[in-house]
């Protein structure tokens, strides 16, 4: 992939910690599944080896969260003040 010879499939394994909705209580994984698979988060793992690398500080990495979250709040706070779209535009950009 990295030398571009070609097409490339990258296998991602992810874990979603919680469940389908808020009516989900999760009761088909043990406490421990999910304790497991929070001790291999990619974003703190990533966070940790940029930190060891010198690729960023801790300094950085930080204005970046910071960052992230301003730019959520902002789309929360549009899509919370929007007005609800009508029945004829519910289902545009929906991929099907």
């Amino acid at each position: 992939a990295r030398k571009g010879e070609g097409p490339t499939l990258i296998e991602c394994k992810t874990y979603r910690w919680k469940g389908h909705s808020k009516s989900d209580q999760n009761l088909y994984r043990s406490k421990e599944e999910i304790r497991s698979w929070k001790k291999k988060c990619p974003i703190k793992r990533f966070k940790k080896r940029l930190i060891s690398e010198n690729t960023l500080k801790e300094e950085e990495i930080k204005m970046i969260e910071n960052d992230a979250k301003e730019v959520i709040e902002k789309a929360v706070d549009f899509a919370n003040n929007s007005p609800e779209p009508s029945v004829e535009e519910i289902f545009e950009g929906v991929y099907s």
